[in-house]
C-alpha cells in the first residue's frame, strides 16, 4: 500500500510536470508569433516605428502590473486557476489583434496580453518552482528549454505565415484555437496543492512570511540584464539586421529562431551543468559567451556572422532567467509566491529598457553597430551578479534570521529539498 502511495505520487508529478511544459511551450509560441509579426502588424494598423515603440512599452508596462496582480490572485485562488484562466485571455487577445485594422481597434487587445502574460510569466514560474522542490533537483531550466522550443516554433510559423502572405487573424486563430483545445485538456493536472501552501501562514504572527528585499538584489539584477539582452535580440535584432547590415527577406524574419536554437539547447542541458558546477559558475560563464555573441554580432560584415552571434548570445542567455526563478524559489521556502511575482517584474524592466533603449539610440543617430555595444556591456555585467544565485548565501542569510531556507547546498547546485518535497495535490 505504502509502495502504491509513492507510485501515485510519482505519477502526480510526471502529470504535472508534463502538464507545465505543455505551459511553458505554448507561452513561448504565442509570445513570438505575436512579436515576429511586428512590421506586418505595423502595415495592418497603419503605424510606425516610433508609435509600435511606445505601445510596446505600454503593453510591458502592463505586464508587469499583470505579475503584480497575479500574485495577489494566487494568495485566493491559487496558481492553477489563475494560469488557466490567464492562457485562455492570451490566446483569446491574440485572435483579436489579428482581426484589428487600426490601432484604437487593437490596442485593448495588445493591453489585455500585456496583462495575461504577466500572470501567466508569474503562474509558470510558481509552478515551476514548486515542482522542483517536490523533485528535490534542478528540473526548472528544462520548463524553459521547452519556452524556447515553443517560441522558436512561433518564430519559423510566422516566417511562413508572411511568406506565403497569411493574413494575421487567419494565422492567429489557427495557431491559437488548437493552443487552447490543449490547454484546456492537460491544465487540470497542474499542481493543485500550491494555493494552500502559497497563503501559508506564520504561526506567530498570522501573516504571510515576509520576503526580505536585500538577498534578492543581486538576482533582481542578473533577471533584468537578461531580459535587456534578450529583447535587444527580439525586438530589435530584425531591425540590426535590416537598417544595419542591409540584410532582406528570411535573414531579419528568422532572427530569433537563429537565438532560440541556441537557447533552447543551453536551458536543456541547464539542469544537469547547475547540478554538477553550480548556478554561480553557469551564470558566470552564460555571461561571458552572451558577451562574446554580441561582439560576433556588433563586428559582423553581413547578415549570416550577425545570426551566428545572436546564436551564442542565446547559448549564453539561456541559464539566466531559470537559475532566477530557482534563486527567488530558495528565497520563499513557505511558496508565497511572492518573491516569484516580485522577480518576475524585472522581467518586463529589462525588456522594456533593452528594446526601448536601443531602438532609441538607433533613432537619434546612433551608429547601428555603437548601439549594440550597450547590451553587450549589459550581458557581461551579469558576471558579477551572479553570486545571488548561490545556495550556500542563501543558507547564510536565513541563518543569520534564525529561519530555514529551502536548500543549502554549494553556489546553487546539490539540491536538499527534503522539507519542501511534500505530496502535492494534482487531481
Amino acid at each position: 500500500m505504502e509502495g502504491g502511495n509513492v507510485s501515485g505520487m510519482d505519477l502526480n508529478l510526471r502529470r504535472s510536470r508534463g502538464a507545465l511544459f505543455v505551459a511553458f511551450g505554448a507561452q513561448g509560441f504565442s509570445l513570438i508569433a505575436l512579436t515576429s509579426e511586428i512590421p506586418t502588424l505595423e502595415k495592418q494598423l497603419h503605424i510606425g516605428d516610433s508609435t509600435v515603440s511606445a505601445v510596446m512599452a505600454a503593453v510591458l508596462v502592463v505586464a508587469a502590473l499583470g505579475s503584480l496582480v497575479a500574485g495577489a490572485l494566487v494568495g485566493r485562488f491559487g496558481s492553477r486557476i489563475v494560469l488557466r484562466i490567464s492562457q485562455l485571455l492570451v490566446l483569446a487577445a491574440i485572435i483579436g489583434v489579428g482581426a484589428a485594422h487600426s490601432l484604437g481597434a487593437a490596442l485593448p487587445f495588445l493591453l489585455l496580453i500585456g496583462g495575461a502574460i504577466g500572470a501567466v510569466d508569474a503562474t509558470t514560474n510558481m509552478q515551476a518552482v514548486a515542482l522542483q522542490r517536490r523533485y528535490g533537483r534542478s528540473i526548472i531550466l528544462s520548463f524553459h528549454g521547452v519556452w524556447a522550443f515553443g517560441a522558436a516554433i512561433g518564430s519559423v510559423s510566422a516566417t511562413l505565415a508572411t511568406n506565403t502572405h497569411t493574413s494575421l487573424l487567419v494565422f492567429y486563430a489557427s495557431a491559437s484555437a488548437p493552443l487552447a483545445v490543449l490547454l484546456l485538456a492537460v491544465g487540470r493536472f497542474l499542481l493543485a496543492g500550491v494555493k494552500d501552501e502559497t497563503i501559508a501562514l506564520d504561526a506567530d504572527t498570522g501573516k504571510p512570511p515576509a520576503i526580505a528585499w536585500r538577498p534578492m538584489l543581486a538576482v533582481c539584477a542578473v533577471m533584468a540584464l537578461a531580459y535587456f539582452a534578450d529583447s535587444t535580440v527580439s525586438s530589435a535584432g530584425g531591425l540590426y539586421i535590416q537598417d544595419g547590415l542591409h540584410g532582406h527577406g528570411w535573414q531579419i524574419t528568422i532572427v530569433y529562431f537563429a537565438y532560440a536554437v541556441p537557447f533552447m539547447a543551453g536551458r536543456f542541458a541547464g539542469d544537469r551543468l547547475t547540478e554538477r558546477f553550480g548556478g554561480v559558475q553557469v551564470g558566470r560563464v552564460g555571461a561571458a559567451i552572451a558577451a562574446v555573441g554580441f561582439v560576433i554580432a556588433v563586428a559582423a560584415p553581413g547578415p549570416l556572422v550577425a545570426l551566428l552571434g545572436f546564436g551564442v548570445v542565446g547559448l549564453g542567455i539561456s541559464v539566466m532567467a531559470p537559475l532566477c526563478f530557482s534563486a527567488a524559489g530558495r528565497l520563499d521556502p513557505a511558496e508565497t509566491g511572492v518573491a516569484v511575482a516580485r522577480l518576475n517584474i524585472f522581467n518586463y524592466v529589462g525588456f522594456l529598457f533593452g528594446s526601448a533603449l536601443v531602438t532609441g539610440l538607433w533613432g537619434a543617430g546612433v551608429p547601428h553597430r555603437a548601439g549594440l555595444v550597450v547590451p553587450l556591456v549589459g550581458a557581461g555585467a551579469i558576471a558579477a551578479f551572479a553570486f545571488g544565485f548561490s545556495e550556500q548565501r542563501t543558507a547564510r542569510y536565513f541563518a543569520s534570521q534564525g529561519t530555514k531556507s529551502g536548500g543549502a547546498g554549494e553556489d546553487g547546485g546539490g539540491f536538499s529539498l527534503s522539507e519542501a518535497a511534500s505530496t502535492p495535490n494534482a487531481g
